[in-house]
């Protein structure tokens, strides 16, 4: 199969929104340090794409050999020096916030 334009579905797309979103803010600080308001405008739209391609490559893993060559050389990529992911100061703080302040719906 060739794949010319393939669109992702809708919950790729909106799933790589949420992510870019969480990019982008935690990229704040530095932006207003580092970078223009055009080149954040240049950087942001690669970044949201970059994701919905990971994100569409990593679900279609199993399904397309393509999907699987992109993710193997790109998991291949990562350098052994890279810290491990962790989670936000921001997300810490909201997740703390809301779990002591707001009561669970049922």
């Amino acid at each position: 199969m060739v794949m010319r334009k393939s669109k992702p579905s809708k919950e790729t797309q909106a799933y790589a929104k949420y992510i870019a979103m969480v990019v982008r803010n935690e990229m704040e600080n530095f932006h207003s340090k580092h970078l223009s308001d055009a080149q954040m405008a240049e950087l942001n739209p690669l970044i949201r794409n970059a994701i919905c391609t990971a994100v569409y490559a990593f679900d279609n893993y199993e399904k397309s050999s393509g999907a699987k060559a992109f993710v193997d050389f790109n998991c291949n990529l990562v350098p052994a020096y890279w810290e491990e992911p962790q989670l936000t100061d921001s997300f810490l703080e909201c997740f703390n916030y809301h779990d002591r302040h707001v009561p669970r719906s049922s």
